[in-house]
């Protein structure tokens, strides 16, 4: 069944408005009895957390806070890729459940598997997001510009887009120059969006021709919907001017154990606590709860029994925010994120094309039985991506896999090679890193488009 039409759809867009506005203390015990009734289901059908409950000692009825949590160890790709079997409910199988795979700016893929329940309640959260700024999925038009993959007789005519439906027009943002931004330009206005959902990356080449030639939209867009990176505030200003529009933050991952959004009266995240539970931790695991603290954000999620995530390391870095906001939601309040950095490779012709929405676009790559991988630049337009596969996997396969696919999204202005490795090795602190970029991009970056600090 399409998830849009199910009744859990339904029954969970009407809660999320229902609940909104609910106070702090009624949001925590729902989150409590959410928690409670989570710890119950896997002490009973998880065995990964029911062994770790058992040699610890406690049951679920010693979950008497939200506190508690820290009862449960943390986890991380890693270990959920080590132990798959043990992460999946005992009356289902990996095999009879849907699964995306998602990258990571480590490097390290992970195959998140569910049921269509969860499905349904994943959209619903974006249908939910989108009412708040007086918007649906079902009704209005809305354009995708981000890694997907054009047809090559459609890019050879210079149409850099398909139509997906009457709903939904779908770009990619690697034929984006100042040449074919006309182009672009005509195809968004002919088809007359309400809004557009994308990444930083994967908008700011547009935003930036439109800057330096004048070209403007025609249509009027309700706001701008970026996911996925960092955003800093001068890259927000060349958007928003460009698009004339109000450019909404939101915060998602593949393993939707928390959803974040921006409200129309701040740009702070606001984590929906019918999702999960968001802690943010020190490098030594100690809570950090005062506003402007800074530290590892850590998941738990609600709405995915058959592979639930207790204390799942995101990997973000991220500033708890102030509590409150003038819109009236109670939600934990994450005033940055800073984990999710914009990665940039060089073409054939000197531009600089955004990496991550090929890598991280699970609807056309499938990176199952891939356990780490590095891309590699030291020239432009060529890219040496090194592979290391899951044991039992096909790691040729996988190569030529990943050569096909991600050499049709990237397009001609790169040559790719791909090649099979025993192991990877990690940086100096430990860590993979997805991308090794050995060129020195200061030269290619436009202003405002790269306005870190530490850049």
């Amino acid at each position: 069944m399409n998830p849009l039409h199910s009744p859990v759809f339904d029954e969970r867009v009407g809660f999320l408005e229902h609940s909104q506005f609910w106070s702090a203390e009624k949001q925590l015990d729902f989150q409590l009895r959410r928690l409670q009734h989570l710890v119950e289901h896997v002490e009973r059908h998880v065995p990964f957390y029911r062994d770790h409950m058992k040699k610890a000692g406690f049951s679920a009825q010693d979950i008497r806070s939200l506190d508690d949590l820290r009862r449960f160890p943390l986890i991380d790709k890693t270990l959920i890729q080590s132990n798959y079997d043990a992460f999946v409910a005992d009356y289902t199988t990996k095999e009879s459940l849907r699964y995306r795979t998602t990258g990571g700016s480590t490097g390290t893929p992970l195959t998140v598997y569910s049921d269509d329940d969860f499905f349904a309640r994943d959209k619903a959260n974006t249908e939910y997001y989108m009412r708040v700024f007086g918007l649906d999925i079902f009704s209005h038009r809305s354009v995708r510009i981000y890694g997907d993959k054009i047809d090559e007789d459609l890019v050879g005519q210079g149409t850099y887009w398909r139509v997906v439906d009457e709903r939904k027009l779908v770009m990619s943002c690697y034929h984006v120059t100042r040449n074919t931004a006309p182009a672009y330009l005509a195809a968004i206005d002919g088809f007359a969006p309400r809004y557009i959902h994308t990444r930083p990356s994967s908008i700011l080449p547009l935003a930036h021709a439109m800057a330096e030639t004048g070209l403007a939209l025609n249509t009027r867009l309700d706001a701008i919907f970026c996911d996925g990176e960092y955003l800093t505030d001068g890259q927000r200003q060349v958007i928003e001017t460009a698009f004339g529009t109000r450019l909404v933050n939101t915060f998602g991952h593949t393993e939707g154990s928390a959803v974040g959004i921006s409200c129309p009266h701040s740009n702070s995240l606001h984590f929906l606590p019918q999702v999960g539970v968001v802690e943010v931790l020190a490098a030594d695991g100690t809570p950090l709860t005062a506003v402007g603290s800074k530290g590892e954000m850590v998941v738990t999620g609600f709405n995915n029994p058959v592979f639930p995530f207790i204390r799942y390391r995101t990997g973000d870095v991220v500033v708890r925010g102030a509590p409150g906001c003038a819109c009236g939601r109670n939600y934990t309040m994450i005033s940055d994120i800073e984990g999710r950095i914009q990665d940039y490779v060089v073409d054939l012709n000197g531009n600089l094309v955004p990496l991550a929405p090929a890598i991280f676009n699970y609807n056309d790559m499938e990176w199952k039985g891939i356990r780490e991988f590095k891309v590699i630049q030291d020239k432009p337009g060529a890219l040496r991506l090194s592979v290391q596969v899951e044991p039992g996997t096909d790691g040729q396969e996988r190569c030529r896999y990943i050569q096909t696919h991600l050499g049709a999204i990237l397009g001609s202005g790169f040559s790719l090679d791909v090649a099979l490795v025993d192991d990877l090795p990690k940086t100096r602190i430990g860590k993979y890193r997805y991308l090794d970029q050995r060129l020195d991009l200061a030269g290619y970056f436009r202003d405002g488009q790269n306005d870190r600090e530490d850049a």
